[in-house]
């Protein structure tokens, strides 16, 4: 018997909530202790490498999920993916590494070593590309309590490489990409063996139609190459305008403000995949009235969930980076508190992408995402090009950026929302978005300016940071429970969901 979704969902949070505080320590680690010049470096390389996969990957691990969750499939199947994968790996190391000039290292790569560069490569490709394929392998039959159990502890020994190696007086770019490509081969390779395989051992049709399976992924990915093109342009032009007009410092500011930002993203990570494979099965199976279900649903219980996060980080912003960071990063303060938005509408964003994925409807997906990178990278320019330049920009460094990803992020995922609502014949839903986050944002400045109020000199940050949290949330929940419509739900759900839970779990606890 499936394990159901609520107790996936429910496992998988609480999963990526403590991934959540470890990535967010492993961040604060690296940023403290490899300085704004090297954290910077680490996450111009790392930023770099992403667009590649981007490109190599051309929305074939995409179509591999779809298909993979509509039903079981054999080892070769399986086996013919990991093939393709091979030949991006082994196809990219050859040509960065024999082909390409000196002097295109010394441009796309701004004065990296050749061999720091492979080295980069190689992590990101098995952290990216690989880990992510035995992601979906294992979520594709419903094996979330054991994926999400091994990403905690892949997490977990990271960390602790890193102080290890920290200790030992051996951190540097080197050895975290070395320990990176080792950790995600040695899961990898364990997730493979615990997959279960469909017994046929053929390269089998997909639905049970006379269509070879390279052409079923060809259809599906041929809207997805223009837009796995313009995708690493985007993502890497972002990066390298930010390190070339910028520096390394400026790359710092951003990375670090990104992975604050990844902390309102912990629920949206954790119901992805069970979502795509849930929409992906419901598809096939014409069951549009679950689609329609878990797509309202999901949408606006996530939307919430980041901007009660956000609302809460938002205020403490300039408090969080002296004490956690230091002063070498008191000058991306701004940077932090602009970003802190942005997962708001990445959430948004994943949702959205993965409903056009997980249905097949990806011609909707490769257009509006293209015009909006074409769109994005020409702004990208301007806000980081200096006044001086050739063609005069506005200078405006990691600020400016954050500025751009947070605009482009709401138009473009508002943009997807409107044409997934047409194209199901739904309403397109947006008030919540507006009052949802408005909300939050209120009390949480609400709440910051009554603690500073109160605060006196002998109580330290982190007592006023936890108490303001228990009052924020009680403040939260009252808010909702007076607009239970912004997830979706009514008064009377949420007094049953409240009677369950007392009855469940509080009762049954004092009763032991």
């Amino acid at each position: 018997m499936h394990a159901s979704i609520r107790k996936r969902f429910i496992f998988s949070v609480l999963i990526n909530f403590l991934r959540g505080i470890l990535g967010f320590f492993t961040g604060i680690f690296l940023a403290r202790f490899l300085g704004p010049d090297s954290y910077g470096d680490m996450a111009f390389l790392m930023g770099s490498f992403m667009g590649i996969l981007s490109l190599l990957n051309m929305g074939s691990t995409s179509a591999f999920f779809t298909f993979l969750s509509q039903e079981n499939r054999s080892k070769k199947f399986v086996s013919s993916f990991f093939v393709w994968l091979a030949i991006q790996f082994f196809l990219t190391l050859i040509v960065i590494g024999f082909f390409f000039p000196d002097q295109w290292i010394k441009s796309i790569w701004l004065g990296q070593k050749l061999s720091l560069i492979l080295l980069a490569f190689i992590a990101i490709f098995f952290q990216g590309t690989v880990w992510s394929t035995m992601q979906h392998l294992g979520e594709s039959q419903r094996k979330t309590f054991l994926v999400q159990s091994v990403s905690l502890g892949i997490s977990l020994i990271h960390l602790v490489s890193l102080v290890l190696l920290w200790f030992n007086d051996l951190l540097g770019l080197y050895a975290i990409f070395i320990i990176i490509f080792i950790e995600y081969l040695i899961v990898a390779i364990f997730l493979y063996r615990e997959y279960s395989f469909k017994k046929n051992n053929a390269i089998e049709d997909i639905n049970n139609k006379n269509q070879p399976i390279i052409t079923k992924y060809f259809n599906y990915c041929l809207p997805l190459i223009p837009y796995a093109w313009v995708g690493f342009a985007y993502i890497f032009i972002d990066r390298w305008l930010l390190q070339y007009y910028g520096g390394n410092v400026e790359q710092a500011y951003y990375a670090i403000a990104a992975q604050f930002a990844a902390v309102a993203l912990i629920f949206t990570s954790s119901i992805m995949r069970i979502f795509w494979k849930e929409i992906s099965e419901a598809k096939a199976q014409g069951n549009k009235k679950k689609i329609k279900r878990l797509y309202k649903k999901i949408s606006r219980v996530l939307f919430l969930v980041s901007a009660i996060i956000v609302g809460f980080l938002m205020p403490w912003t300039e408090v969080i980076v002296s004490k956690m960071l230091g002063e070498a990063y008191q000058g991306g303060v701004v940077t932090l508190a602009i970003m802190l938005l942005y997962p708001i509408y990445q959430s948004m964003g994943q949702i959205t992408g993965t409903m056009l994925y997980a249905s097949e409807h990806i011609l909707h997906k490769s257009i509006i995402g293209i015009v909006f990178m074409l769109l994005s990278m020409v702004a990208a320019y301007f806000i980081l090009a200096p006044n001086n330049s050739r063609i005069p920009g506005f200078g405006l460094g990691s600020e400016g950026l954050a500025m751009k990803m947070v605009l482009m992020q709401f138009i473009q995922v508002n943009i997807t929302a409107y044409v997934i609502a047409r194209k199901w014949s739904w309403s397109f839903d947006w008030i919540y978005q507006f009052i949802g986050l408005l909300g939050c944002l209120s009390i949480g400045w609400f709440v910051n300016s009554l603690a500073v109020a109160i605060q006196g000199d002998n109580i330290p940050w982190f007592i006023t940071l936890f108490v303001s949290g228990i009052f924020y949330m009680l403040l939260i929940f009252s808010f909702i429970y007076i607009l239970p419509w912004l997830i979706n739900m009514n008064r009377g759900e949420i007094n049953l969901g409240l009677k369950i839970i007392t009855q469940r779990y509080i009762i049954s606890f004092l009763n032991k």
